[in-house]
C-alpha cells in the first residue's frame, strides 16, 4: 500500500519543504532586500511589513519611556519647609508627624532655624523654600512677627507661605496678628494635632500647586 503522502504529491511534501526552508531562513537571520524578517503563516511566507510593524518602533517606545520617567520626577519634586523654632522638640515633632506625608502628591524636604535670625538667613540661601513654619516667640517674645516683616517688606517675598505656630497666643492674638501682619495661616501649639497640621499645608500649598510664580 502506498503511503498518505505519496497519495498527496506536491501537497504534504510540498508544505514540509516550505515549512523547513522558512525555518532554514530565520535561523539564518536572512533578510530580503528592504523588506526585513520573514515568517511562515498558513502556507505563506509574510515579511514583518506584511504586519505594519515598523524597526524603529522598539526605539520609540524607549524615548515615549524616557520622557514618562522624566515627567513623573518633576511632579515628585518636594515641598521645601522651613521649621523656625527655638524648641528642638517642636522641630522632632514636626518631623515626626509628617513622616512619609505627600501634600498634592508631593513629598516634603524640611531645613530648620532655631532663632528668627538664624531662619532669616536661612530663607536667603534656600531660595526655594515654599512654606515657614514660624515660631512667634524666640529671642523675643515677638521675634516672629519681626520676621514675618522682614520677609515682606526687606526681603521681598511676598509670595512665600507663613504659618504662625505660637505656644504662648496671649503675646500675638490670632485676630490681631492676622489683620497686621501678612501671613498665610495661624495656629496654637497646643491645639496642633497631626491631622490639623497637614490639614493646614494642605490648604496653604494648595494655593501654590497652580502658581508658577510662587516657589516650589
Amino acid at each position: 500500500m502506498k503511503s498518505q503522502h505519496s497519495r498527496t504529491p506536491g501537497l504534504l511534501q510540498n508544505d514540509l519543504y516550505a515549512a523547513v526552508m522558512a525555518c532554514d531562513r530565520m535561523a539564518k537571520n536572512e533578510r530580503s532586500s528592504g523588506s526585513g524578517f520573514f515568517s511562515y503563516l498558513d502556507g505563506k511566507f509574510l515579511s514583518d511589513a506584511g504586519f505594519g510593524s515598523n524597526q524603529d518602533d522598539d526605539i520609540i517606545d524607549f524615548i515615549d519611556e524616557d520622557e514618562e520617567s522624566l515627567q513623573a520626577k518633576v511632579e515628585l519634586h518636594p515641598w521645601k519647609i522651613l521649621i523656625a523654632d527655638d524648641d528642638s522638640n517642636v522641630h522632632d515633632t514636626t518631623l515626626l508627624a509628617l513622616s512619609g506625608v505627600k501634600i498634592h502628591g508631593r513629598p516634603l524636604e524640611f531645613v530648620h532655624a532655631y532663632s528668627a535670625k538664624e531662619a532669616g538667613t536661612v530663607i536667603g540661601t534656600h531660595q526655594d523654600i515654599a512654606l515657614v513654619l514660624l515660631d512667634v516667640v524666640m529671642e523675643t517674645v515677638d521675634a516672629g512677627l519681626k520676621l514675618v516683616s522682614v520677609i515682606r517688606n526687606e526681603m521681598g517675598l511676598t509670595n512665600l507661605r507663613i504659618v504662625l505656630r505660637t505656644g504662648q497666643p496671649g503675646y500675638a492674638p490670632e485676630r490681631q496678628v492676622s489683620e497686621v501682619f501678612a501671613i498665610d495661616g495661624y495656629t496654637t501649639k497646643s491645639k496642633l494635632t497631626r491631622s490639623l497640621l497637614i490639614s493646614v499645608l494642605n490648604d496653604t500649598l494648595k494655593m501654590d500647586s497652580d502658581n508658577s510664580e510662587l516657589p516650589n
